[in-house]
């Protein structure tokens, strides 16, 4: 019958696995036949041991201990690599902040993924990507300043000469406007 077995590793460290034989690969673990993760943290103590009920428990174990002691600190199962991928860890921030019901963008609990207006999540990892939108046209650009540039574009191709600066209308001039409305349409 095929058991779950967790090891404590060094510097706080945690590997879970299954096996037939729980001590002999608590062995080989120690032997340096295990996995890259107790190769590189070695093992310190054989932990827990139980039966294996489902194939999904040692996945759950992981989990359970990554929420315990966080994704950095916990490997075995589906998650053995020494680095996780970007989506693996991304996926399981979104299913642990769902199990502690706060936000699913940002894992803070002052608001809902809905109303989130984080820029970096909890742990400080940047959440999408940063861009800035021209006003009119909803044109995108990675600088701040290249979109400045383009919009002042804009600007100047509605001025038509004789007419007001900052409206854009004939009729009168800059200092006597009192418009609150561009005639493009957006507010002054």
């Amino acid at each position: 019958m095929t058991s779950i077995y967790v090891l404590k590793l060094k510097n706080g460290n945690y590997y879970v696995g299954k096996s037939d034989n729980p001590v002999r690969r608590f062995q080989e673990h120690l032997n340096g036949i295990g996995s890259a993760w107790t190769r590189k943290y070695s093992p310190v103590a054989l932990e827990k041991t139980y039966k294996s009920e489902s194939p999904l428990d040692e996945d759950t174990e992981v989990k359970k201990l990554m929420l315990k002691y966080g994704i950095g600190a916990v490997r075995g199962g589906s998650y053995n690599q020494v680095i996780l991928d970007d989506e693996q860890t991304r996926a399981l921030k979104k299913e642990f902040w769902s199990a502690k019901n706060v936000c699913l963008n940002c894992g803070r609990d002052s608001h809902w993924a809905k109303d989130c207006r984080a820029l970096t999540d909890i742990d400080g990892e940047q959440i999408g990507e940063i861009v800035w939108a021209c006003e009119y046209c909803d044109e995108e650009f990675e600088d701040k300043d290249d979109c400045a540039k383009h919009e002042k574009l804009h600007f100047k191709k509605t001025v038509v000469r004789g007419s007001c600066y900052t409206c854009g209308r004939s009729g009168h001039y800059s200092p006597d406007c009192y418009a609150r409305t561009h005639v493009d349409g957006y507010y002054l």
